[in-house]
């Protein structure tokens, strides 16, 4: 290992005791249930997302988890310790927000208030002197603000990464504010993850991608249940009715004993549905995009909102005499206020049978519109 090594010994907080040992070949760990000579690169476990938590789970099965964290970004750059005269550095983040704590049990090593975690700092002075220190086990139990956020003094320097291999490569622990700082002062960019797409048949690439995200992050929409969001799927008269309904704020009747699954929001829809949607009305059939701008234009006149016109004067569609006559003031008002639009050919198609991709559209558009 690093030769000339300084002997550290670092008090982070009551609960937490810093040693430092060098060697050749390895390091000596000490505290804990056990002492060993741990070789420098050794894993110190499988870091995985679980929630709103990071896990750390030890060979021997024991999970340290850092409640209100994430998995972030990853740092490259060159190994700035000359031991390792350039040594490519991939090193993965593990971000604790505001109120982390790490616990664990412990079970195996018999003490509920230390877990060790063999590893060592990348640091960087307020004037960029970049630097490792280290190598030594540390209890990782406790205030992660104390020991990796930026009110951490070591060594004089203004932010410290502690780093340790997992089984998949080096991570650190690190509040979101010292790793600003750290790349601030470094000029190291921090590489965001790939997004994992929501759903099997939603590609990134897709155009209506961000907006599948955007209402299933908002609640307003979920997939099938099968990792499918089905975008291409025509939307029914009842799945709209359910969707369009969580912008009223309304109770929802409960369906009837025997009833159908979606007879609550009819009931609902009731004071909102035309007398030409009323008329002959089909839950389970497709619903068209007159009668989708025409449920928009009654729920929006029924209830309050506050969005500014983003177009004024007529629409201009040129197939706009296929309209009907109930559906013309709810197409011109979804296009006074951005909620739908016309086609590339000028058309506005309205009968054509609405998507649930190309509902979530309108959706989005009618979260802003609601103030959602």
């Amino acid at each position: 290992m690093r030769q000339n090594k300084r002997m550290v010994s670092l008090l982070l907080t009551a609960a937490l005791c810093v040693g430092l040992m060098c060697a050749p070949a390895g390091a000596e760990a000490s505290g804990g249930a056990s002492s060993s000579v741990i070789p420098e690169e050794a894993s110190q476990g499988a870091v995985a997302q679980v929630g709103d938590t990071v896990t750390l789970t030890g060979s021997d099965g024991t999970v340290l988890t850092f409640s209100d964290a994430r998995l972030g970004g990853t740092l490259s750059f060159t190994e700035p310790d000359p031991y390792y005269e350039g040594r490519q550095v991939e090193l993965k983040t593990i971000i604790a927000q505001p109120g982390c704590v790490a616990y664990t049990d412990n079970a195996a090593a018999g003490e509920e208030d230390y877990y060790s975690v063999f590893c060592y700092e990348f640091a960087v002075k307020s004037d960029g002197t970049f630097g490792v220190e280290g190598w030594h086990d540390m209890s990782f139990v406790g205030d992660t603000d104390a020991m990796f956020g930026l009110d951490r003094e070591m060594w004089g320097y203004s932010v410290v990464l502690t780093a340790f291999y997992a089984d998949d490569g080096r991570y650190c622990v690190t509040t979101q504010e010292a790793l600003d700082r750290f790349c601030q002062l470094t000029d190291i960019p921090l590489e965001e993850p790939e997004a994992e797409p929501l759903f099997t048949d939603v590609a990134p690439d897709a155009w209506y991608y961000d907006f599948v995200n955007t209402v299933v992050e908002k609640g307003l929409f979920a997939g099938n249940g099968d990792g499918t969001f089905g975008p291409e799927n025509n939307m029914t008269y009842a799945e709209f009715l359910v969707v369009l309904s969580q912008f009223s704020g309304d109770t929802i009747p409960a369906a009837p004993a025997g009833g159908n699954w979606y007879d609550g929001f009819v009931e609902w829809a009731q004071p909102i549905l035309p007398a030409g949607i009323a008329d002959g009305f089909d839950a389970e059939a497709a619903i068209t995009r007159e009668d989708m701008a025409a449920l928009f234009g009654t729920f929006l006149n029924l209830y309050d909102y506050s969005a500014e016109l983003v177009n004024s004067g007529d629409p201009g569609f040129t197939d706009a005499e296929d309209i009907a006559d109930y559906a013309q003031g709810g197409v011109a008002l979804c296009y006074q206020l951005g909620i739908m639009g016309g086609n590339e050919d000028g058309t506005f198609a309205p009968d054509a049978n609405a998507t649930r991709a190309e509902v979530a559209v309108t959706m989005v558009q009618m979260a802003r519109v609601m103030g959602r």
